[in-house]
């Protein structure tokens, strides 16, 4: 395979990411939460699609984050790059969650399971 330097991809994407491990506990959220299984829980309900001859699919939900409002007021700096001239000490207000939120992962469970 050729090594060519001066070939660029076709498009660029990006993730914002917000820097979550900055946020403090009692003032930026109230508590924290990640859903997590078992293997052998998932050995199990394989077993048992099997066994009965189930329809078994799965799905991966990438912006399942950015679908769910904040109850808190959450603030994050501009981004490097992207700050307009004379206005450096203005900052964004997030309505929605993002990937990195300490509470996004309960506030996306309780949404679904209230659903």
């Amino acid at each position: 395979m050729k090594n060519d330097s001066t070939s660029k991809p076709s498009n660029y994407k990006a993730r914002l990411v917000v820097r979550g491990f900055e946020q403090k506990e009692g003032l930026d959220f109230q508590e924290t939460f990640i859903l997590v299984i078992k293997w052998n829980t998932i050995r199990n309900v394989i077993a048992l699609v099997v066994h009965f001859g189930w329809k078994f699919s799965q799905m991966d939900v990438k912006t399942t984050f950015l679908n769910f409002d904040l109850k808190e007021e959450v603030y994050m700096r501009q981004l490097q790059g992207f700050v307009k001239f004379g206005s450096k000490h203005l900052v964004c207000k997030l309505n929605k969650m993002f990937y990195g939120l300490c509470q996004a992962p309960q506030a996306s469970y309780k949404k679904i399971d209230n659903f």
